[in-house]
């Protein structure tokens, strides 16, 4: 089982390298070596014309010390991402929303239904006062971030309806952050055994979730 967990945060690992885009955190560990972000070509007309290469040249991956690099990384990983409290709807906002066929209540009630996932599933397994809960579903609060993705796990959304879902509360993945590259990973890769998430969270220090 060991060997198993192992492979499992060998390909996490992996994964966060590529993906993971706080350069400036990731320029200032030791043993990173900054690359050359300059370039140049000389093209048809016989000119040279010089370019600046993309941001992905600094990724984690592309580093030939990357494992020892991303050691040091997770040692000083800290989730600072709080978000227990929940933001009430303007009044303008929840009416405007009674009119949208996109308005974040309707479109997470869709996506529930879609899963099956009923109120009292949600509340078993989601660390929220049943008050606010009702609330988010009836237009009056709007979800964070961090319950969004506390619900895709719990309810095995898929990542293409996690976005769609953050990007209508004003989120996204932020690839500069710990936990959205991590929570990235587990939904494309649909990875929600239990046992499987606490490991991954452990090796990455992902807390402050609103699971039971």
């Amino acid at each position: 089982m060991n060997e198993y967990f192992d492979e499992i945060i060998t390909q996490v690992d992996e994964y966060f390298c590529e993906k993971y885009a706080n350069y400036d955190k990731l320029c200032l560990l030791p043993g990173y070596k900054m690359p050359l972000m300059q370039a140049s070509e000389i093209r048809e007309d016989g000119r040279t014309y010089a370019y600046t290469l993309p941001p992905e040249t600094m990724s984690l991956s592309r580093q030939e010390k990357k494992t020892e690099i991303l050691a040091v990384l997770k040692e000083r990983m800290v989730d600072v991402s709080f978000s227990f409290s929940f933001r009430p709807m303007s009044i303008f906002r929840r009416f405007k929303n009674l009119f949208s066929k996109y308005a974040v209540h309707k479109t997470l009630n869709k996506i529930l239904e879609k899963y099956k996932a009923t109120d009292e599933e949600v509340l078993q397994s989601v660390d929220v006062a049943p008050a606010i809960w009702k609330g988010i579903r009836k237009n009056k609060y709007l979800p964070s971030k961090n319950l969004i993705f506390t619900l895709a796990l719990t309810q095995r959304f898929s990542f293409e309806d996690t976005q769609a879902l953050l990007n209508l509360c004003g989120y996204q993945f932020e690839y500069i952050y710990v936990k959205d590259v991590i929570m990235s990973y587990l939904l494309k890769e649909k990875v929600f055994n239990p046992d499987m998430l606490t490991l991954i969270f452990q090796e990455y220090k992902v807390t402050n979730l609103f699971l039971r």
